[in-house]
């Protein structure tokens, strides 16, 4: 367990570095947040997104620990390229394992082809989504089609139509990230990525003890997998029973033993209670 819970403090570093960098764009404000701040909130935010129903919880308490520094459009707009950036950063996670399971799975039946394609076809089309996000905004264009719902959508249509100045100025924000700054873009996404694998390297841990040879490319199939599962049932409450049932999908269609998907499942549940407790 020490290398378990060990590696992800160098993942919520690589995440925080991922804000940071995001944050830091010349402007004074942006200096007095530094590294370590962001690390600490970044630990925070996981742990209270372990904890509330859609993992959503930790978004909104960074912005708010963050405005004092940053402002109130500056804070808020930073924490959505940041959640936009995860995503991103998932979506290429999921694209890239479809040929790096095809070419170490020869033996792939017609159904599992067809599932690969459907995931393949709807990871391309969501980083064209975010790209539609990161060139445009998003905030006021969310808020337009929430006016659309029932019971609430008047109350939102006020509060667009009222704020409308502030809204522009974050969709600015947002927007300026990657049409002005395209090296800080594209290195926050880098920097996002790499943490994805190296979260991978708990699986590859976890396998040890067991004296299951499993290697860094199946610990990521295996990732790659249960993170696809788990995020397509994301209303689950704390992904119960998804995430695991996502595992033991995932080492079974490896031809790897059912136990130890399940296994993986209780380990990575205890990893969390751990930066929980942290």
């Amino acid at each position: 367990f020490v290398p378990i819970f060990g590696i992800w403090i160098v993942v919520y570093l690589f995440n925080a570095w991922s804000l940071n960098i995001i944050i830091t764009d010349g402007t004074p404000e942006s200096e007095k947040v530094s590294i370590w701040k962001l690390l600490r909130l970044t630990i925070s935010a996981y742990a209270i997104n372990y904890m509330t129903p859609l993992g959503i919880g930790g978004e909104p308490y960074k912005a708010l620990k963050l405005k004092n520094d940053l402002g109130t459009h500056k804070a808020t707009s930073s924490v959505l390229l940041y959640v936009m950036m995860h995503y991103v950063s998932h979506f290429f996670f999921w694209l890239i394992s479809i040929p790096v399971f095809i070419f170490i799975m020869p033996e792939v039946s017609g159904v599992i082809l067809m599932v690969l394609w459907a995931v393949f076809i709807a990871c391309v089309l969501l980083i064209f989504w975010g790209y539609s996000v990161f060139t445009k905004g998003v905030i006021f264009t969310a808020l337009t089609v929430g006016t659309k719902m029932p019971f609430f959508g008047q109350k939102i249509r006020i509060y667009r139509d009222k704020n409308k100045h502030h809204l522009d100025e974050m969709d600015m924000l947002i927007s300026d990230l990657y049409t002005n700054r395209k090296k800080d873009f594209f290195s926050s996404l880098f920097v996002e990525l790499v943490s994805r694998y190296i979260s991978c390297l708990e699986v590859y841990f976890m396998a040890i003890p067991l004296a299951i040879d499993v290697s860094f490319i199946q610990a990521y199939l295996i990732v790659s997998i249960a993170t696809l599962i788990a995020n397509i049932f994301f209303f689950a409450p704390m992904q119960m029973g998804t995430r695991e049932g996502g595992f033991v999908l995932a080492t079974t269609t490896l031809a790897l033993p059912a136990g130890l998907g399940a296994y993986i499942g209780l380990c990575t549940r205890i990893r969390e209670l751990f930066w929980i407790f942290v």
